[in-house]
């Protein structure tokens, strides 16, 4: 009896949380139409099969394109493999990414130019000093977030412009609003969602997903946002640069 109670609580448990993640997702990609006038080229890493890939894309989120999986390739001291690639660099004047991976136990660097699909072992042992991922500050504006909400503070004002309304679990890992960074020009900012207005929500999709929450861009202008690439790390190239 306990058993069926157990399995019949799951089941609607499983049954809010997919119903809520198809509500959510609707609205989330409301406002797609704003990803057409976004401009440049997004390089980033993101989950395939477990394990962090490097990627490019335009920044209108078209024409996605693998650059390099570590699959099987890393090695580590432990009788296992760690796949990861942990950080990355893309120099426009080379046209050649470097990215840090596991290779024979140790975090080392490769290089990668355009159009190369072996990279080049560079370095044992070392990490990255340099990366351009996009950041929470541009010119005089910044983004924070407090309490689960999003604020952005220009030349000493402070505004809200994504409000949390939920409960707040106080420590970012479960509910609420976190930045990620600014667009090259300034007019977007892409920050990511955890979904869910309470602490046991994420638990539950936690349960039946592999990751949960998702990442977000904002049209700064209009302070509509729509979904965007699930990215770790992201660096935003654009033809001025």
């Amino acid at each position: 009896m306990k058993k069926t109670v157990i399995i019949t609580i799951l089941f609607l448990l499983a049954s809010i949380v997919i119903f809520l993640n198809g509500f959510q997702y609707f609205k989330s990609t409301m406002n797609a139409n704003l990803l057409e006038d976004v401009e440049g080229t997004i390089y980033y890493t993101k989950r395939v099969d477990g394990v962090l890939t490097l990627f490019k894309s335009d920044a209108s989120l078209q024409n996605e394109t693998l650059i390099y999986s570590h699959k099987g390739k890393g090695k580590d001291n432990y009788g296992g493999n760690n796949d990861n690639i942990i950080d990355f660099h893309y120099d426009k004047a080379y046209q050649t990414i470097s990215f840090i991976a596991m290779h024979d136990g140790s975090w080392s660097m490769f290089s990668l130019k355009d159009g190369e699909t072996k990279p080049t072992l560079k370095h044992k042992q070392e990490m990255m000093e340099h990366t351009e991922y996009i950041q929470n500050q541009f010119e005089n504006l910044s983004v924070i977030d407090q309490q689960g909400s999003l604020y952005l503070l220009e030349d000493g004002n402070e505004k809200v412009i994504k409000k949390f309304h939920g409960i707040y679990d106080g420590n970012e890992k479960f509910t609420g609003y976190t930045p990620i960074g600014f667009s090259p020009d300034g007019k977007y900012l892409v920050y990511h969602s955890m979904e869910h207005v309470t602490s046991l929500g994420t638990i539950l999709e936690g349960l039946f997903q592999d990751s949960v929450g998702h990442t977000y861009i904002m049209d700064l202008s209009t302070m509509k946002s729509t979904r965007y690439i699930d990215a770790y790390t992201i660096q935003w190239i654009t033809k001025t640069e």
